[in-house]
């Protein structure tokens, strides 16, 4: 009859760590370094939305000063003038397509009712064929992005005759 138990095995000595183990310890513990993680993890994504926010009204910002620029510029009536407005309308486009590539988009506000959430007013008009608080236009053009509103839109609405602007 055999052995069922060969007694001829390497013998492979218990680290004295293990000796001494407290597996319900050890597992709360690693379960507390994963909270603290996933807690950093939560905090270095808030404040890279927070960056990337931050950039984006910075291009938002560069992008006025060049649609400002183009349209104050007019019609070029030279060709070195048309060369220049050719290219800052160009570096334009490349903002917006850089802005379009986060999904920014401007609020749609102009002929529609004031809506505080997504405008701050800037001034008034009177317009006697308009009812007050509509949109006339834009100062400032105001976007979302999909974490909800980048920036207000600064806007001048319309205002009943008397009403002080």
């Amino acid at each position: 009859m055999g052995d069922k138990f060969p007694f001829d095995d390497e013998f492979y000595p218990v680290p004295p760590a293990a000796v001494d183990a407290d597996p319900a310890a050890a597992m709360e513990d690693l379960f507390d370094r994963v909270a603290k993680l996933e807690q950093s993890l939560d905090e270095q994504r808030e404040q890279a939305l927070a960056d990337l926010r931050s950039i984006l009204l910075e291009l938002l910002s560069l992008y006025d000063q060049i649609t400002t620029v183009i349209e104050r510029w007019g019609i070029a009536t030279k060709a070195q003038e048309a060369n220049l407005i050719r290219g800052v309308v160009g570096v334009g486009k490349g903002l917006l397509a850089i802005l379009d590539h986060y999904q920014v988009k401007p609020v749609e506000t102009i002929g529609k009712p004031l809506d505080p959430e997504t405008s701050e007013v800037v001034g008034t008009e009177e317009k006697e064929n308009m009812p007050p608080g509509i949109v006339l236009r834009e100062v400032q053009t105001g976007y979302t992005w999909p974490h909800g509103l980048l920036r207000r839109a600064k806007v001048i609405v319309s205002a009943k005759k008397g009403t002080p602007s």
